[in-house]
């Protein structure tokens, strides 16, 4: 119903038209970081975006416990693209702690596949405490469903 009243208001907003917009604000953030900070891919019509900012670059690296556990909390459908925003969290004695993010247009295993690894292209090297590439010892996903525990475990 929103979406009806949005488009009757405002007109329709082609898809193409916001991932073209998206890629410019993505290439422009970047721009202005020292590093890659945000990365966004296609595949078989499918979007997904790994985004991680200074902060959590930071939490990769100096703090302990991202090594050991790692939770991605997957949500359902954000908006009128029915996109999926999962954020990637470690615990701390404070609570949990933001690493990354993950917005992807599907939950298929390919899709969560490509934005887990356009994340790990992102990170730095001394990422989850040093362990890099490999992951965490443990990471568990919030929705049981096979399809998000492979695509996990394909990247970790």
């Amino acid at each position: 119903m929103s979406q009806f009243v949005y488009e009757k208001t405002y007109g329709a907003s082609p898809r193409e038209d916001m991932v073209y917009d998206l890629e410019a604000l993505i290439n422009s953030y970047n721009g202005e970081q020292s590093v890659g900070c945000v990365k966004i891919g296609r595949e078989h019509g499918r979007i997904a975006i790994a985004a991680f900012t200074l902060l959590m670059r930071r939490l990769h690296e100096g703090h302990r416990q991202s090594g050991e556990l790692v939770v991605v909390d997957a949500s359902g459908g954000m908006d009128r693209y029915d996109c999926h925003v999962s954020l990637i969290s470690t615990h701390s004695v404070a609570g949990g702690l933001p690493f990354g993010c993950l917005i992807t247009t599907s939950e298929s295993r390919e899709t969560l596949t490509l934005a887990l690894t356009l994340y790990n292209s992102i990170i730095p090297e001394k990422a989850y405490f040093g362990c890099g590439a490999e992951g965490p010892e443990q990471c568990w996903r919030t929705r049981d469903r096979s399809r998000h525990q492979s695509g996990s475990r394909d990247q970790f």
